[in-house]
């Protein structure tokens, strides 16, 4: 399926190093990450954003009704990385969200940015690490959560997420949380598909 995005354009970076990343916007603005700060047209336009990679190659500027979105990979290690999204202006970054990202090297779906669900939007997300279970037929829920590029905007996919975590977990819970309020309830690792 064809994707329905011909105004979403995407800008890697012409510039990346170890301290700076460079993009360019369409009407040829730049954006700048550098010493952990956003500028827009040379002007800082962020706070500082701790544990940036700067030579990822998921950091990048997508472009879609008249807004300008970026993204930023970060370092959370010892846990997957993480991905923020920002609604970029000539005067300010707002964070619209972070979230853990899997690609194909970790073999949970395809990589970020990349149409998952043929719903012609681009989605990106995934599942963080959990703890190991010692019983052999159970395993810690996994819960996942995905977001999609729509109307210049990130808003989270439902729908994706649900999916997912089905495919995974092999079901779907909306309240994965235990008692205590800790991830995740114990699930049977036999449990088919289904949903609460």
């Amino acid at each position: 399926m064809r994707f329905i995005i011909l105004s979403i354009s995407f800008f890697f970076s012409l510039n990346q190093t170890k301290e700076k990343i460079i993009l360019k916007t369409h009407s040829g603005d730049s954006v700048i990450i550098s010493k952990d700060i956003i500028y827009f047209n040379q002007r800082p336009i962020s706070k500082t954003i701790e544990g940036i990679v700067y030579s990822s190659k998921y950091n990048r500027l997508i472009e879609q009704h008249s807004s300008i979105l970026l993204f930023l990979e970060i370092d959370d290690r010892p846990n997957f990385n993480t991905l923020k999204a920002f609604k970029v202006t000539n005067k300010k970054a707002i964070e619209l969200t972070e979230c853990v990202y899997n690609d194909r090297s970790q073999g949970i779906g395809p990589s970020p940015f990349t149409d998952m669900d043929n719903d012609g939007k681009l989605e990106f997300g995934g599942f963080d690490l959990t703890e190991f279970y010692d019983a052999k037929d159970s395993m810690y829920y996994n819960p996942s959560k995905y977001f999609e590029i729509n109307n210049g905007s990130v808003v989270l996919d439902s729908i994706l997420t649900k999916k997912m975590d089905i495919k995974v977990n092999g079901i779907y819970l909306k309240k994965p949380l235990d008692k205590e309020g800790n991830c995740c309830i114990v699930i049977k690792k036999t449990t088919k598909k289904s949903s609460r």
